[in-house]
């Protein structure tokens, strides 16, 4: 009965909408967390929380590591890093709603990198939806005309960074390898890079706050440990499509809890640039099916 639920495609498509919601909701909690660490220590404690949860469960498959799995493990795990380095620096300078946008972007730079590396041929649907995407990506990030926030630019090195993420990820995905043990291997990757980037880097002091403590277990054991393995484990039942459209969801969530418990509205122009985002993502996983 219950295996039969884990390969069930309905149960999947839910629990992505469980795992898109739970990102959605902790861009906030991130944004104001670091406040009292700073960023490379943060992913440090987060992804530490992560891979110990992980090791309780992979602890008797230590001598079952294939080289595919460590060589893909590291090198998705680089790309993490990367991807998470450049969210919570961009988070420090400006708003959550903001940041997951951008984030969102990174389903449409993934037909580019496909492009540029695979000679992937783009469609004019493609094409269009893009730009359509980019008009909505002008609008978020820079509504009055003014001056563009550093932060919305740091954060689409987040969005580069998940794309090429997405795509070695699915590629290792859909080989003959245990899930668990390229995902213990990309949490470990991520826990050392990030403590290095730490030592290195950071050089403001952590402050133990209780709002500190609550990000670190929720994006530790929901963000990362349970939302990413259900990420890696519906990716093998889902299309590409259906996650990509699912993953579209995950700034509405984000806009919505930053406005309920920040009071965080964006402006109008802005709200109408985080629609074509969308229409954009949506309309590319189509094309792209």
């Amino acid at each position: 009965m219950i295996k039969n639920i884990f390969k069930n495609k309905t149960f999947a498509q839910f629990s992505l909408v469980f795992t898109t919601a739970i990102w959605g909701i902790t861009f906030i909690m991130v944004k104001e967390a670091l406040n009292d660490a700073p960023p490379f220590a943060f992913s440090t404690l987060r992804f530490s929380i992560a891979l110990f949860c992980t090791l309780i469960l992979i602890i008797y498959q230590f001598k079952k590591f294939s080289k595919q799995e460590i060589y893909g493990g590291i090198l998705c795990g680089i790309l993490l890093h990367a991807g998470y380095a450049f969210q919570n620096y961009g988070l420090q300078l400006t708003s959550a709603s903001k940041s997951a946008f951008i984030t969102g972007t990174s389903i449409l730079i993934v037909p580019f990198i496909l492009w540029i590396f695979n000679n992937k041929k783009i469609t004019l649907k493609t094409w269009l939806s893009i730009f359509i995407a980019i008009i909505g990506l002008f609008l978020l990030i820079n509504p009055s005309g003014n001056n563009i926030n550093i932060g919305d630019v740091i954060t689409i090195g987040c969005s580069i960074s998940f794309a090429g993420h997405i795509i070695v990820q699915d590629l290792y995905t859909k080989s003959h390898l245990s899930i668990l043990r390229l995902f213990f291997i990309q949490l470990a990757t991520v826990t050392i890079l990030s403590f290095l980037s730490y030592i290195a880097i950071d050089n403001q002091q952590i402050i133990w706050s209780e709002r500190l403590i609550i990000a670190i277990i929720i994006t530790g054991i929901l963000a990362t440990f349970i939302a990413i393995g259900i990420m890696l484990w519906a990716q093998k039942l889902l299309s590409p499509t259906k996650t990509a459209i699912i993953f579209a969801l995950e700034p509405v969530f984000a806009a919505l809890y930053a406005w309920y418990t920040a009071n965080e509205i964006l402006p109008f122009l802005s709200c109408i640039g985080g629609l074509l985002i969308i229409y954009g993502v949506i309309s590319v996983s189509i094309n792209n099916k």
